[in-house]
C-alpha cells in the first residue's frame, strides 16, 4: 500500500517553511515485521520541533498480539513480556494522529514508517493520515551525495548526533530530527550559493 502523502521534494519549498518558523514532527517506528500486511507497529516514538526548539515528543509501546521474532527482540530490545504489558495501538493511534496535525511530517525512509502507519490506520477504521511528508534518506542523498551510505545510523555517526538507542523509536525520531536539521542548514547554504 503506497501513503497518500504527497513528498516535500522542492528544497527551496522546503527550506522556506523551515526558515519561517513551521512545525515538524519527527517520527519513526519500530515492528513486529518489515511488512504491514504481516507486521504491525510496536512502538512510535516522535518530536515536535520548529528550527528553534522542540516542542513535545510523544512515544509509546504497543501489543501487536503476535510473537515478536528473536531478530525483532534483538533489533529493537523490545522484550515480548514488554508489547504483553502494553496497550494495543487502537487506544492510542487517534492521540498519535492529533500529535501530528498541523505539521510536516519527517522520517528517516519514510515509505516504510508512513505505509505501516497508514495500514495501523486502516485497522484502526481510521482516515489515512495525509500530512506532508519530507523524508531526511532522500534529503540526505541529495545533499550529500559523496556518501557511502545513507543510513541513519551512518549519518548519525558522520555528523556525531548522539543517537541514544538506535532502533528505539523515541531516540531514532530524535535522532532524524537531528539529521533533518542538518540538512536544512546545508540546503540553505546550497541555494544562497546558486
Amino acid at each position: 500500500m503506497r501513503h497518500p502523502n504527497k513528498n516535500i521534494s522542492d528544497i527551496k519549498r522546503l527550506c522556506r517553511l523551515y526558515n519561517e518558523g513551521a512545525v515538524f514532527t519527527a517520527f519513526d517506528t519500530e515492528t513486529s515485521s518489515i511488512t504491514p500486511s504481516t507486521g504491525r507497529i510496536i512502538e512510535i516514538g516522535a518530536v515536535r520541533f520548529t528550527k528553534n526548539k522542540i516542542i513535545s515528543s510523544w512515544n509509546m509501546i504497543f501489543n501487536p498480539h503476535q510473537i515478536l521474532s528473536p531478530f525483532i527482540v534483538n533489533l529493537t530490545h523490545i522484550s515480548q513480556k514488554m508489547v504483553d504489558e502494553s496497550d494495543v495501538i487502537d487506544l492510542h493511534l487517534k492521540d498519535f494522529i492529533e500529535f501530528t496535525e498541523n505539521s510536516i511530517i519527517v522520517a528517516h525512509n519514510a515509505q516504510f514508517d508512513m505505509n505501516f502507519l497508514n495500514s495501523e490506520c486502516e485497522k484502526c477504521c481510521l482516515p489515512p493520515v495525509k500530512n506532508k511528508v519530507a523524508d531526511t534518506l532522500k534529503l540526505s542523498r541529495l545533499l550529500f551525495s559523496d556518501f557511502t551510505s545513507h543510513k541513519l545510523d551512518f549519518l548519525a555517526n558522520q555528523f556525531m548526533i548522539d543517537k541514544g538507542s538506535s532502533h528505539r523509536a523515541l531516540d531514532d525520531a530524535k535522532t532524524c530530527m537531528e539529521l533533518f536539521n542538518i540538512c536544512m542548514i546545508k540546503a540553505n547554504s546550497v541555494i544562497l550559493k546558486n
